[in-house]
């Protein structure tokens, strides 16, 4: 029987967003609460407050459509007028992890939690970031503040970070508990149901990841996830012995993205099988 390689792709620049969750730039800018001193001293740091607010406001547009390039120009500028400002810090971070550029993006999201302990969209980003850095036992911590913070309005997000950590971590069971739970809070969450069938083909439960994968596709998550979900259920189907039904899987890959990573995978696949 033909055998896919099993194993989690490395991480790179295809990474972020497949199994974990990082803020997505979206809100207002929160301006520090520091009062300014009376008179033009007070006119001057309300024009500066406005200005940060206006770059902020173009770094997260810039950020939204996807041209980081241009976000990380117009986050500087509003960082340097307001350099105390966690939101501006959070979306700076934010920025340079899209862009690969890890060791700005650790620097800038750990100072958003310093400046802001509280503000939970940095926790989540900064969990994303260290996974993305392979070191697991920093991101569950981070994750697990959000879990066990009741005011946190998405916990199935916190909950899908803290069990791939806790998945990379060896702790599979507590995985499972978790993207379960995640699941119980929104069952169209398809990060998590992913996880959820990852683990269950690791356990060698191979119908149940079946199902897993095939309401992930039902979710349509977007190509690169389809791409990924395709292959991993063509792998699950050359364990099974159903080579053709592999093959339908591995052409749908490559047609989702097929200079992306899990294309490339599927197209030598095939290449083999034929």
């Amino acid at each position: 029987m033909f055998k896919l390689t099993r194993g989690v792709v490395s991480r790179g620049k295809s990474w972020p967003g497949r199994w974990v969750v990082a803020w997505l730039a979206c809100s207002a800018i929160g301006c520090v609460s520091a009062s300014p001193p009376p008179g033009a001293a007070q006119d001057e740091a309300s024009l500066q407050q406005r200005k940060a607010s206006m770059a902020y406001d173009m770094g997260v547009a810039h950020l939204k459509e996807g041209r980081t390039p241009q976000a990380i120009g117009s986050l500087l500028s509003a960082s340097k007028l307001e350099p105390d400002n966690a939101t501006i810090q959070l979306a700076l971070g934010e920025a340079y992890r899209r862009e690969g550029r890890m060791e700005e993006a650790e620097r800038h999201l750990e100072r958003s939690v310093d400046l802001n302990p509280k503000l939970q969209r940095a926790r989540l980003s900064l969990s994303a970031l260290y996974m993305q850095l392979e070191r697991y036992e920093e991101a569950r911590e981070q994750a697990a503040v959000l879990v066990d913070d009741a005011t946190f309005p998405w916990p199935w997000q916190a909950l899908t970070n803290l069990g791939w950590a806790e998945y990379k971590l060896g702790e599979t069971e507590k995985a499972r508990q978790h993207f379960q739970l995640a699941l119980d809070y929104r069952n169209d969450y398809w990060r998590a149901r992913l996880n959820l069938g990852i683990v269950a083909a690791d356990q060698e439960r191979l119908r149940d990841a079946l199902t897993q994968f095939e309401q992930v596709l039902a979710e349509s998550p977007g190509p690169f996830a389809e791409a990924e979900v395709h292959y991993r259920l063509a792998e699950l189907y050359l364990q099974l012995g159903h080579r053709e039904q592999a093959i339908v899987h591995l052409t749908e890959a490559t047609n989702r993205r097929p200079s992306g990573e899990w294309g490339e995978r599927s197209a030598d696949t095939l290449k083999q099988l034929k």
